[in-house]
């Protein structure tokens, strides 16, 4: 058995089929079919049973699949991590994280990474909660940060981090745009809304929220991209609901208004790792660094949240919640 058969292995059990296989492999399907003959020999065991329709997985296929599937992944972080660190002395760490968290936070904590760690290369990526845990499982993120109502896996470490307050988003010249009292989920659930689709855990939040006091949000529009979803609120007509750093420069601009729910909608972020990530000195630091940073955005009144994190408690200035608007 060798390295070359198990990527065989997956490429065939992928497609169900051995011609198919072999073409994507550029590889002769006589030679195709010895590698797997010689590795069902090797285990002993029929990993494909075979039929005039074509081929399929057996159970113990099956199981090998899964298994073959972990530790590709796992020599695939092993060249990825090799490779990073050959880039930059100190190596490299990337964090995920989405981009209302993203926006608040990246500057600081690349600053603070460069007097701290200036030997570590640290790459920030945007991305939703579900990919953010996809990338984490494949190794292709080493840190996240992710909110609830997502994906779970008990293959990730999960530590709550912060609660971030959502708010109900309309245009500026909206007639709501001028209340002052905070909007009641009874007059959210009669407005349409501009909203990701339900594989969303956003939109799983809102839902779960909303049914909770007996209401059910009104979904105009489904929308994958948090700049369309703008888009559409902005020319009016339609509302959503976002955190509050995901219409940073919108609001500033004046085009458009955060207003708040009674009672206020809220999401709690974590963050998260593999479990079989190695937590070495440089992760550590940063883990620690994403817990202060966020902390003192949150006391400073800079990010609407309330702070989770560890040692919240020893330090009741970080645990008051920030300026709403």
């Amino acid at each position: 058995m060798n390295l070359r058969q198990l990527h065989y292995f997956i490429e065939v059990s992928e497609i169900q089929s051995v011609t198919k296989a072999a073409a994507r492999l550029n590889l002769a399907q006589p030679a195709l079919t010895r590698h797997i003959r010689t590795l069902e020999r090797d285990l002993g065991v029929q990993l494909f049973s075979r039929s005039g329709r074509g081929i399929a997985l057996t159970n113990a296929g099956a199981v090998f699949r899964d298994r073959v599937r972990t530790i590709l992944r796992d020599l695939d972080r092993a060249r990825v991590e090799v490779q990073a660190l050959s880039r930059s002395p100190g190596g490299r760490i990337d964090i995920g994280m989405p981009a209302s968290i993203s926006q608040a936070l990246t500057r600081v904590l690349v600053q603070r990474v460069g007097e701290q760690l200036p030997k570590l290369a640290v790459r920030v990526i945007d991305g939703w909660t579900g990919f953010i845990v996809e990338w984490l499982l494949l190794g292709r993120l080493d840190l996240g940060v992710i909110y609830d109502h997502a994906m779970r896996s008990n293959l990730l470490q999960v530590e709550p981090l912060a609660i971030e307050r959502h708010f109900l988003i309309c245009a500026a010249g909206d007639p709501l745009a001028r209340r002052s009292r905070a909007i009641t989920l009874e007059t959210v659930a009669k407005l349409p809304l501009a909203l990701p689709s339900r594989e969303h855990g956003l939109r799983i939040a809102i839902e779960q929220q909303m049914r909770a006091v007996g209401l059910a949000p009104r979904v105009e529009l489904e929308l994958e991209s948090v700049i369309a979803i703008k888009q559409f609120v902005d020319k009016g007509g339609v509302y959503s609901i976002l955190p509050e750093g995901e219409i940073g420069q919108e609001v500033a601009m004046g085009r458009l208004v955060p207003l708040r729910t009674q009672p206020a909608l809220e999401r709690t972020l974590s963050l998260a790792w593999a479990k079989d990530r190695i937590i070495d000195d440089s992760m550590r630091v940063l883990i620690e660094m994403v817990r202060r940073e966020t902390a003192l955005l949150i006391a400073t009144g800079a990010w609407g949240t309330t702070f989770l994190g560890s040692g919240a408690m020893d330090r009741p200035e970080l645990l008051r919640r920030g300026t709403a608007p």
